[in-house]
């Protein structure tokens, strides 16, 4: 139902890949299945050969969302696997309602029990 695409900013050749995993994707999964960049490792700014700007336009133009991350230093993630869960939800709750009688149960909802630390499209360290 959902998925991340993921690649090193420190490694342009893994960038590179991400428009080979977008084909795969559209040859075989789902037509309507979630899909979102990652560039990983931003805490590692100093070797990155993969600027923002070009994770960014890359998403831009396939329609995908784009968020930098890291791993190691637990920046964004849990932002995109909620950010990634609620568009999952979003889509079988306009599913769900197209195709449900009235009266039938109501969406179901993803909610996040703390505060955002960081800008949906910024690394920050902290």
């Amino acid at each position: 139902m959902g998925i991340m695409l993921v690649y090193d900013i420190t490694n342009e050749k893994s960038f590179d890949n991400i428009k080979n995993w977008i084909r795969n994707i559209e040859e075989h999964a789902s037509s309507d299945v979630e899909r979102m960049i990652l560039g990983n490792k931003c805490d590692m700014n100093e070797k990155r050969q993969v600027s923002k700007e070009k994770g960014e336009k890359l998403a831009i133009d396939y329609g995908i969302k784009f968020l930098e991350t890291s791993a190691k230093s637990s920046i964004n993630v849990e932002e995109a696997f909620f950010t990634l869960a609620r568009d999952i939800m979003t889509k079988l709750n306009r599913k769900m309602n197209d195709n449900s009688p009235a009266g039938a149960s109501g969406p179901v909802k993803i909610t996040e029990n703390r505060s955002k630390k960081s800008s949906f499209f910024r690394c920050t360290l902290l």
